[in-house]
């Protein structure tokens, strides 16, 4: 029955922290976290731990959302800040939000990145060429950094590539830098790594 009920707050599909895992399900904390530590060796759920705070995301993706699932991540999506800066919005020096989540999805997508065990990311061969287009340099890293992003709760990238990349999303007037780390994008992210785009950006 407890398993049932922290596995069913997690369908929504997103990184939920220790905590509000326990506040939808109405149990205490440590419980809650030995619990969600078996459910972890058990390969059902994935643990990461970001900004000093533990975070629980399913690894069955397929599975449906229940209505615990839902009214807990509408609470989350529902918070003030998330609505105010939630589209996108700068993470230290790369991109976040909807923006930085939807273009790291796409990047999965699309092969460029690949996950090699739950939390670690790499760059194939394919996402080398391309960010290597894109960058205008040589792209010698594999392995990619990520953040949990704060109003999406989904990865997105970081690091020197997720930094390298917001620079050139801005000397490109892809995207324009707003007040309060907010970030306007003028270019639909469907185009940005498109051959035609890379080819008239280059030259």
């Amino acid at each position: 029955m407890l398993t049932d009920q922290l596995l069913s707050a997690l369908s929504c599909q997103r990184f939920l922290t220790l905590n509000e895992v326990c506040k939808a399900t109405n149990i205490d904390r440590l419980i809650g976290l030995q619990q969600l530590k078996i459910l972890e060796k058990s390969q059902l759920v994935e643990q990461r731990f970001f900004a000093g705070r533990h975070y629980f995301k399913l690894n069955d993706v397929t599975r449906l959302e229940s209505d615990l699932g839902k009214r807990t991540w509408n609470k989350l999506a529902q918070r003030k800040m998330a609505i105010r800066i939630g589209q996108a919005r700068t993470c230290y020096h790369h991109l976040a939000g909807q923006a930085g989540v939807q273009l790291f999805q796409w990047l999965n997508q699309n092969h460029l990145v690949k996950e090699s065990s739950p939390a670690y990311y790499v760059l194939t061969n394919q996402g080398k060429y391309v960010f290597n287009q894109f960058l205008a340099e040589p792209i010698q890293q594999t392995h990619l950094q990520t953040c949990i992003d704060f109003s999406e709760r989904l990865p997105h990238l970081s690091g020197t590539l997720g930094t390298k990349l917001l620079s050139q999303l801005i000397k490109d007037d892809v995207v324009t830098l707003a007040s309060n780390r907010q970030i306007r994008v003028n270019i639909p992210l469907a185009c940005w790594f498109k051959e035609d785009f890379l080819e008239r950006k280059n030259n």
